[in-house]
Formats: C-alpha cells, structure tokens, sequence
C-alpha cells in the first residue's frame, strides 16, 4: 500500500485516529521484514493521537466566546437553524472551522430551498451546505482571485454528480464539463453563492485553498505510530531472554531440539557435564534509543503547534510569554478568518431575500486572561473623553459580553442590554445641569 500522507483522507484519519492509524495500514515494514511480523504489528498498533488533543485544545480557546453579533430577526432565525437541519449556528460553524483546521479549507454553499412559503412571515430562510477541498473539481476566477464559477462534485443515488455555481445560477449535470444536464436554477445574487473558509491567510491572496494548519503535526504523529510500532515489536521480540544450554554431544542435541522453556516449567541438567544454564540478554540500547526519539518527537509535536508551555519543563517568564504569544497569535489569525467568513455568509443570506446586510459580527481575537483587564481600562480610559452615551452603552456591552461569555444565558444577556440602555447619558446630563439647561 502506498501512503499518501498529503491527502486529505490521511489528515482526516490523524485527526479521527480511524483509517489507517486503525487498522495499521499506515505502519511502514522494514526492508527485511516478513509479511507475518508486519501483520502482528498492525494488530498490536497503538496510535497516540495528538492531532486530535491539540486541535481541540485549540477549537476549545477558539470558541470559548462566542461571536458578538449584533444583527436582526432575520439572522436570528437563520443563526436558529443554520443548516436547514437544525443545526445552530455555532454549532456548524465550529465544525466547519474544526475540518479548516484540518484541511487548510472548506467552502460553504449558502443556499436557499426551492419551495417558498405562501406569506412573508414563513418565507424560506437561507441555509448552509458543506463541500471539501477534494470535491472542488473545476473554477474559474477574474484577476482578483474572485469566483466566476466554481464546481463541486457530488453523490446522487451512488453516482457522481456534478453542481455548478455561477453569478447568475447553478446547474447540476452528469458530466463535469456540464453536459446532460439534470437540473438548474437561476438567483439575482451577483456572485457565486460560495464561501471559503480557510484557516490561516493563504500564500497567494487569489489561492481558493490554504495549507492545512496540521499537516505538520499530522507527519510528527505518522513518524510516532510508527516508532512506538517498532518499539512494542523490539520489546515484545526481547521480553524472554535466549537460554543457553550445555550439551555434550549431537543426541542430547537432538532431545532438546523441542523444547520449551518459560517461568511455568523446570529445567534439570547434569552438572558433571561441565557447566550450567545461562541467559543471554540483548543489549539496552535499541530500547533506550527508540524512547529518546519518541520523547524527541512529542517534543516537536508540542513546538510545531506552538505549545512549548505544555511540556514539564521549567522555562523562564520570557519564554513563556513567548509561546503564549505564539500561540495567541495563531488562534487570532484562525478568529480572523472565521469572522471574515461569517461576514461574507451574513451578506449572502441577506441577499438571497433581497436585503443588504447592515449588522456587525466581531470575533474574540485575544485568547488570555489579559484581555479583560484590557478592555475595562480602556472602557474606564474612555470616560472623560466625552464621547457620548452611545459609545458608553456600547463599551459597557461589549465588556458584558468578554466578562460573561457563554457562561450567561440570551435572555440574561439581553435583560442586561436593556439595563444599559435604560442608564442614558448620566455624565451628558450632569454637563447640562450644570450649565443651566
């Protein structure tokens, strides 16, 4: 079997552990290894997943504050079931982040049924459908990198479809190239209804795909399975040391040719033949030199994902605050992408019912304790600059928000806005007091 391990199957399967980490179809044989010891390797293969740990970890910090928004009903309903199933909205976001971070990029279809409701209280809402980098099968795209046309490929029935979006429409045919058409559609969007999420900025602005964030990790954890593989097969191959025994001529030979000895049964021999039992041991060194590699390469799995703070080792405050800076700095640049991408879904389900999207949606950029004690002094900073209520209200909210997160429920949150609110414009009215107004 040969191994792709750039493929997005092999990224899945480091992150699910399934495939072949599973079945042990990713262990590569020694030159001279025979085909029976690499079967009992595959059987005893433990794969130590650290792809998955590292990016939950990560996804957990990522969305451990939800997105502010600050939208209307419309998007309120949208947000309720987001993927025409259910599903809310962070939900599928978080999922469609989490497979980023995995493959580099998704692309998400925001789409809307066909069957529309008899008033416009029970009009359809927009909804969002999933496609892999591995079903982008043709694009087209002006100078800017902006999408003419993009095709997808999909499963209908248990044969390969193929759907094309356009600025005007969609069509969905046999062939790839478009011929035998099966269906289509036509919108008044003025794009092609699809959106890239992608994890980290790609190299070329106009790429339609980003590197995946744990390809890295993924190759680290591949060459991990394979050592601690090796090591079970070393220590398992050297558990029983080789007894030697002294024999006196080809006959005793020949009787002890069958033999087997463990700690469960006895061995006599006749010390007038002149010497006695003796084991003999491999040498320690084999196994000391594998556990150093694996200790070296869960090492370098911890500095690839910028998590050095991790580890056992005292370091000093600067390096510390380095590595958290790292690590801050990746997770803000994974916010940033997903907020860019919600922003362009919102447009998208705003268009779709012939509306333009006015309202703000804002990602937490700054992962540590730190940034809370920021932004109350920049809030108390803001005071006497006279800036007006508005900009008091909307300061105290968004402190609310970073304070409370996800611990406090939307209809606490919007009490608390409406007691904002209600505060009005205390400095503004003490001003006018004293004027004399």
């Amino acid at each position: 079997m040969t191994i792709n391990r750039t493929s997005d199957q092999f990224l899945l399967d480091a992150y699910s552990g399934q495939g072949g980490f599973a079945t042990g179809e990713y262990l590569v044989a020694h030159p001279r290894e025979t085909t029976t010891k690499l079967e009992r390797r595959k059987e005893l293969a433990v794969y130590p997943n650290f792809t998955r740990k590292i990016v939950d970890v990560f996804m957990g910090f990522l969305w451990k504050q939800a997105p502010s928004r600050e939208t209307d009903d419309l998007y309120g309903q949208f947000s309720a079931n987001a993927d025409g199933a259910g599903g809310k909205l962070d939900t599928v976001l978080f999922s469609y982040q989490r497979l980023a971070m995995i493959l580099g990029t998704v692309y998400i279809i925001v789409d809307k049924p066909t069957v529309q409701g008899q008033t416009k209280a029970d009009q359809a809402i927009p909804y969002l459908a999933l496609r892999l980098k591995s079903q982008l099968v043709v694009e087209t795209k002006n100078a800017a990198g902006v999408w003419q046309s993009v095709t997808f490929s999909e499963v209908d029935n248990g044969e390969t479809v193929y759907r094309t979006f356009t600025t005007t429409g969609w069509t969905l045919s046999k062939n790839q190239d478009g011929s035998e058409s099966i269906d289509q559609g036509v919108y008044s969007l003025g794009r092609v209804p699809v959106v890239r999420l992608h994890i980290a900025k790609p190299l070329n602005p106009t790429d339609s795909s980003s590197q995946s964030w744990v390809y890295d990790l993924a190759q680290l954890n591949w060459d991990l399975f394979n050592l601690r593989s090796e090591l079970r097969e070393l220590l398992r191959s050297q558990t029983f040391a080789i007894l030697a025994l002294p024999v006196t001529d080809d006959n005793e030979r020949e009787k002890l040719k069958d033999m087997t000895i463990s700690t469960e049964n006895a061995l006599t021999y006749n010390p007038a033949g002149g010497g006695k039992p003796g084991f003999i041991a491999p040498p320690a060194d084999p196994v000391e030199l594998y556990r150093k590699q694996i200790g070296d390469t869960v090492e370098n799995i911890y500095q690839i994902a910028n998590l050095e703070f991790v580890g056992g080792v005292q370091q000093s405050g600067v390096a510390l605050g380095f590595h958290f800076q790292e690590a801050n700095s990746s997770l803000r640049g994974m916010a940033d992408m997903g907020e860019s991408a919600e922003n362009e879904i919102a447009a998208l389900v705003y268009a779709w019912q012939g509306d333009k999207f006015s309202g703000n949606i804002a990602y937490a950029n700054d992962f540590n304790l730190s940034d809370v004690a920021g932004a109350i002094a920049v809030a108390l900073d803001t005071v006497p600059l006279g800036l007006g209520s508005e900009f008091d209200k909307t300061i105290k909210k968004r402190l609310v928000k970073q304070i409370l997160g996800n611990d406090t429920s939307p209809g606490t949150m919007t009490a608390i806005d409406k007691e904002i609110d209600a505060m009005g414009d205390p400095y503004g009215d003490r001003l006018a007091q004293h004027a004399g107004a």
